[in-house]
């Protein structure tokens, strides 16, 4: 069970210079097989941070003190990407992840069962009026055109995490989800032209882009950002 005092934690350091221990010492034979996936030394560095930082946090709401009790898994029989499940001793765990990366930052963000919780790093988001058209309403639009290099990134993360949170597993369409309205700490959100219930939002401006979390209010929520 994932313990139930409310909490976000927002940590932030250098995530080269974490101290994560050799691979196949945490890593379970499903987790390395995903790892496999990745050959590009860059993007393996990054996938391993996310998770030893995912596995930390799932360890300790689940009162385990070894990373390998703790298997995450994020891509199905096809090898396309996933939800991350989580499983604790081989048992499946009642509890929701969400994890990103890109190659400035590592998010992660933990709920429990009842809630629904979405993260995402965005950096280096093409600022140029032909992306905005394509990947945007007009709405959002209108909203970034404002201020476009503050604004873009952080309206691109919210629709990321908030599809992560609310999008049920389809598949990911920049079309498919809006942001409708922002307040100072709660955003508005549909997709595939459905309301979403108001979700809390958490941002953060970094130097190449921004970092957000939307989590249902109910939420038993934790949230690391690595950067």
């Amino acid at each position: 069970m994932i313990s139930t005092s409310a909490r976000i934690v927002r940590y932030v350091a250098n995530f080269e210079k974490l101290s994560i221990p050799h691979a196949p010492i945490w890593l379970t034979e499903r987790e390395l097989s995903e790892l496999s996936y990745w050959k590009d030394s860059s993007r393996r560095d990054h996938w391993l941070a996310g998770r030893w930082i995912a596995k930390r946090l799932v360890a300790r709401s689940s009162r385990t003190e070894m990373l390998r009790e703790v298997e995450i898994l994020s891509r199905g029989a096809d090898g396309l990407g996933k939800a991350p499940s989580v499983l604790v001793r081989g048992h499946a765990s009642d509890c929701r992840l969400s994890i990103s990366h890109s190659q400035r930052a590592i998010l992660v963000g933990l709920s429990g069962s009842d809630a629904r919780i979405g993260v995402d790093v965005a950096s280096d988001v093409p600022q140029t009026s032909g992306f905005r058209s394509r990947w945007f309403s007009d709405h959002e639009a209108k909203w970034i055109d404002a201020d476009v290099p503050g604004r873009l990134p952080i309206v691109w993360a919210l629709k990321e995490s908030i599809f992560k949170a609310c999008g049920n597993g389809s598949k990911w369409d920049p079309r498919a989800v809006e942001v409708v309205a922002m307040e100072a700490d709660r955003v508005h959100g549909r997709v595939h032209g459905i309301d979403t219930e108001p979700l809390s939002m958490w941002v953060r401006a970094t130097s190449h882009g921004a970092a957000t979390a939307v989590w249902t209010e109910r939420a038993t929520q934790e949230v690391s950002l690595c950067s």
